[in-house]
């Protein structure tokens, strides 16, 4: 019995890391299906801590700045834009995220053209500001970085567009906070070749 109690326990320990790697994967998977279009600087890190301090929606990675990371920094997973770089240390860096209180970022609804910025308030699902009142927008619309301010190209996802009423639009992220594991910095803010175009996603995984 002794020894089935300890094989048992063997076995839990690797179900645990079996699924952490599995995890890992799957984001792993998901990051190369971004395209930048482009060949700015980039690094891909890990998440190791949750929110903290006076930025509620937050994320701290394990990179700094000896890897070359920078305030200002994109974060991106495969589908596109969660959040920007805001403060850097030497070994780690924390990322503020697009649901934060303190997030603000230039988008635009990719069917219509029709500019917004796209505020958080620490919900799960962050608000488009500064709307037209007659402007007919249905649930499921692209919402997209504008390219306004320079700090994101044009084109980069941000989510889709989940409810309308009360006054007030809701969007819906990309992604479930609670799977956030790795992510990628990239620098949209260098100068690129004039012949690159924005950035895509590659959603075949075959290519």
């Amino acid at each position: 019995n002794a020894r089935l109690r300890e094989q048992n326990e063997r076995l839990l320990r690797w179900q645990t890391v079996a699924r952490q790697l599995e995890a890992e994967n799957r984001d792993l998977r998901g990051l190369l299906n971004f395209k930048s279009g482009r060949v700015p600087n980039q690094i891909t890190v890990r998440v190791i801590a949750d929110s903290g301090g006076a930025f509620v929606r937050s994320v701290l990675v394990d990179a700094g700045a000896r890897d070359g990371v920078e305030k200002g920094l994109a974060a991106v997973i495969g589908l596109g834009l969660v959040g920007r770089v805001i403060e850097v240390g030497n070994r780690s860096a924390r990322i503020l995220l697009v649901t934060d209180l303190n997030s603000r970022i230039p988008v635009m609804l990719a069917g219509s053209g029709q500019r917004s910025v796209l505020a958080g308030d620490n919900s799960d699902r962050p608000r488009l500001l500064y709307m037209p009142g007659d402007l007919e927008i249905s649930a499921g619309e692209r919402v997209v970085t504008s390219g306004h301010g320079g700090v994101f190209p044009p084109g980069l996802p941000v989510g889709t567009v989940a409810r309308v009423g009360s006054g007030e639009i809701r969007v819906e992220p990309l992604i479930g906070w609670s799977e956030l594991n790795i992510v990628r910095l990239i620098d949209f803010r260098r100068p690129v070749d004039e012949l690159a175009g924005p950035p895509v996603l590659n959603l075949d995984p075959g290519r």
